[in-house]
């Protein structure tokens, strides 16, 4: 929930990404970096000030580790921005504490559909902390761990694929260059140029196409039945996680970014329908989209191809036409998961060495990918959506 100050002058861009619940977990630090709650196009003009009984209020962040004590409790968190003319923005939300868990030896499931997200490994620390809280028989169902292979120790099976988005696992079917001289004959080559031929290596060939798919007769169907059959028998998981929309909303400019994010949700309800019709008493859980981090990265990545600020700017515009989806949606087993207020936006990106300029002896740290964490973000967006996760496992299912 979100008000404004009175005969304060608000910019009319600037708006507060507070998510409704912040899911808390005993023993694992629960953050809220500021930056990544308020759309602006310049963060530094502004400061935050919380008002919670629980938590610390740094520079850059509140953040609160919970103790055993904790377990169980409710409280409201308040965050107020503020510049020179004032208060602009204020929003409240509920910190949730998972309560002892009523049955952590049950057996249940967990399917994740994400994008190149994984490649942080958050689902691997997902299972370690999920095995830590004694849930022993939690267990990460999907098509593969990593690049297309059935996981090793320690690593969790998911349907992670790089590029993918909600439109990717509702209508994606392509083949590598490298599959055509695998075909027995010219109609079956002929029917993969049809479909699209894109110059990818065949190790790849993985993520070309939706697992949710088959192709029969010639034409590309759904299999979400059959996609179950693969990944856990063909019985429904407990829970399924929804890891997507950067890739969605990735490009479009001002001018294009009410027309996209209205067919990103179309595909995004259609998807869900789908996915509810397949597994009626799933717990459904929805993430909010990462923001990235600083220029640089975008820069190192994109060229001039799209910048920080556009796509933070998209980026916020998903997460809230999201949550106002799922609570139209009305479904109380269709969720969000905030995790895009969790991650550190300077101290969990990729950096890298380099001169200052070419002229330059002087080296400085520059941030070297604009959307993908390193292994400890990955470990922070894992804590966030394994304590959405904890949180459910401590109430009656």
């Amino acid at each position: 929930m979100e008000n404004t100050a009175a005969n304060v002058l608000i910019p009319p861009f600037l708006k507060l990404g507070l998510p409704e619940i912040i899911y808390a977990v005993p023993g694992i630090e629960c953050n809220i970096y500021f930056e990544n709650v308020l759309d602006t196009a310049v963060y530094r003009n502004y400061t935050c000030e919380v008002r919670c009984d629980r938590g610390t209020q740094g520079e850059h962040r509140w953040f609160w580790t919970p103790e055993k004590s904790d377990a169980g409790a409710e409280f409201d968190l308040e965050l107020s921005v503020i510049n020179d003319y004032g208060k602009l923005l204020t929003a409240q939300c509920k910190v949730v504490v998972a309560s002892e868990a009523a049955n952590p030896e049950r057996k249940f499931t967990l399917s994740l559909l994400a994008d190149s997200g994984v490649g942080c490994r958050y689902p691997d620390h997902m299972l370690k902390v999920m095995q830590e809280y004694g849930f022993v028989n939690y267990t990460p169902v999907g098509s593969h761990s990593r690049a297309g292979a059935t996981a090793g120790p320690g690593e969790a099976m998911h349907d992670g694929y790089g590029g993918f988005s909600w439109h990717c696992f509702l209508n994606r079917w392509l083949y590598s260059a490298e599959e055509l001289p695998d075909v027995q004959n010219e109609a079956e080559a002929e029917q993969m140029r049809a479909l699209g031929i894109v110059d990818t290596p065949k190790s790849n060939a993985y993520r070309l196409r939706s697992p949710l798919l088959k192709l029969v007769d010639g034409k590309v169907t759904a299999d979400l039945p059959g996609w179950l059959e693969k990944i856990n028998g063909g019985k429904a998981p407990d829970y399924i996680v929804i890891e997507l929309g950067g890739n969605d909303i990735f490009m479009p400019r001002p001018e294009e970014i009410d027309a996209k994010v209205a067919q990103v949700m179309e595909n995004a309800s259609k998807l869900l329908a789908e996915l509810r019709k397949l597994a009626p008493q799933a717990v459904i859980g929805v993430t909010t989209c990462p923001l990235g981090c600083g220029q640089d990265g975008f820069g190192a990545n994109y060229n001039c191809m799209q910048s920080r600020y556009q796509y933070r700017r998209n980026a916020n515009r998903y997460n809230r036409e999201l949550t106002e989806l799922v609570r139209k949606l009305g479904d109380e087993r269709i969720m969000i998961v905030p995790i895009h207020q969790a991650i550190d936006p300077v101290n969990s990106y990729v950096t890298i060495e380099t001169k200052a300029h070419a002229r330059s002896s002087r080296s400085v740290i520059r941030f070297n990918n604009g959307l993908h964490p390193t292994r400890e973000g990955g470990y922070q967006l894992g804590d966030a959506i394994a304590s959405w996760l904890i949180v459910r496992e401590g109430k009656s299912n």
